[in-house]
């Protein structure tokens, strides 16, 4: 593929706390061949001399380099801080303790076209460990997916290709060119709460509202893998973290016409990132899961049923926090006892005494289900707060 069309190219660069690489980063940027470029560092709130050191590049490259600096607000916020003062017709984003090969920006512009984003392979590298690189490409072949036979197979295998877990597009933002104001909107209205998956919330959102798709088996851009790497967040936070992923995207998939085929994906999907944190978790909602699409956020719900799934349904909603138990209603809930931390245990016709938004029912049997959803409804709980589940 080629390109003779000379547009500027955004390279933005969140940092923080950064000074062990952010030189050998920006010098891999400075180096490009391509030269139409400009290069947005956000500085996050940085605690080291990482502001310091790229306040320098800038006095260097007066005319290249642009340093902004903020409050520690994260990955996503300096990442649409960026985004906001670029003047690019594409952008790219870059870690600050990675680096990409001199010919980065031009191998990627070269297969851009009239496309909407560039999806190419990456090169992960052990610090300390330049030799030993592993290389991750795409799982879907390389080439260009704009017709709807085309972009069907793509979207039938993005999020999961097959297992051991494979991406048929992998989720970073990294090693990838979009189109500058495209990928701003993305992150305008992408939830700044997640912390991870974030690179994925984003990624698939802009893919589906894509046209022109080139995925390409390039390894341009060098992964640093070293220990601060990993996350040191507890596992509540990851299960609120999963919530609000699975919602952002949930929300996108369903308005898709390959919803059925982007759902399945997206359960694997957040069945891995829990295994990732928690694999005790993960074989605990093997079976079911909390209806998070169908419950607002914040909601005051009385759960109902107390078997299997209903505890299931409790621990999510617990680990979550993504709505508010007000009671936990079972026909045999007199004999189990009047409280379970603070939440009270009441019988079936005692929700009428409630003031909530959903009741969400936690049965297995669906004939049963429904039975006691007419039996709400007779009792005058509004259809649309009565939630039934697939189980």
């Amino acid at each position: 593929m080629g390109n003779n069309c000379i547009h500027k190219v955004s390279i933005i660069v969140p940092a923080y706390n950064a000074e062990r690489y952010i030189e050998d980063c920006l010098d891999s940027l400075v180096r490009q061949t391509y030269k139409d470029i400009e290069i947005i560092v956000i500085d996050d709130g940085s605690l080291d001399s990482t502001g310091y050191i790229c306040d320098v590049y800038q006095e260097y490259y007066k005319k290249l380099i642009k340093v902004v600096h903020c409050s520690h607000c994260g990955v996503s916020f300096a990442r649409l801080s960026g985004i906001r003062k670029a003047t690019g017709k594409y952008a790219v984003f870059v870690d600050a303790d990675d680096w990409v090969e001199n010919d980065y920006i031009s191998s990627m512009l070269s297969y851009m076209e009239d496309a909407d984003v560039v999806a190419a392979g990456i090169a992960r590298e052990v610090q300390g460990q330049p030799g030993n690189t592993i290389y991750e490409y795409n799982d879907i072949p390389s080439g260009r997916y704009e017709n709807e036979l085309e972009k069907r197979e793509l979207y039938e295998k993005m999020l999961y290709s097959k297992a051991p877990y494979r991406f048929g597009v992998l989720p970073y933002m990294c090693n990838k060119m979009f189109r500058k104001d495209f990928m701003k909107q993305m992150l305008e209205k992408t939830d700044k709460r997640i912390f991870d998956g974030e690179d994925a919330a984003v990624v698939y959102q802009y893919l589906l509202l894509s046209q022109r798709i080139v995925l390409t088996d390039e390894c341009k851009y060098h992964y640093i893998y070293h220990k601060s790497s990993v996350s040191l967040t507890d596992t509540q936070d990851a299960y609120l973290n999963a919530s609000y992923l699975y919602q952002e995207l949930y929300a996108c998939f369903r308005q898709s016409e390959y919803c059925a085929v982007l759902l399945k994906q997206l359960d694997a999907y957040m069945r891995r990132l829990i295994w990732k944190k928690d694999p005790a978790a993960y074989l605990q909602v093997n079976s079911f899961s909390f209806p998070y699409d169908k419950v607002q956020p914040g909601s005051e719900i009385i759960l109902y049923g107390m078997g299997k799934a209903g505890n299931v349904f409790y621990r999510q909603i617990i680990q979550t926090r993504c709505c508010n138990i007000i009671a936990w209603a079972d026909i045999k809930a007199e004999h189990i006892g009047n409280t379970v931390e603070g939440i009270p245990r009441i019988l079936p016709e005692e929700i009428k005494r409630y003031s909530f938004d959903y009741v969400v029912i936690a049965i297995q049997n669906k004939i049963l289900a429904c039975n006691i959803a007419e039996k709400l409804f007779s009792w005058g709980v509004e259809k649309n707060k009565i939630i039934i589940p697939e189980i």
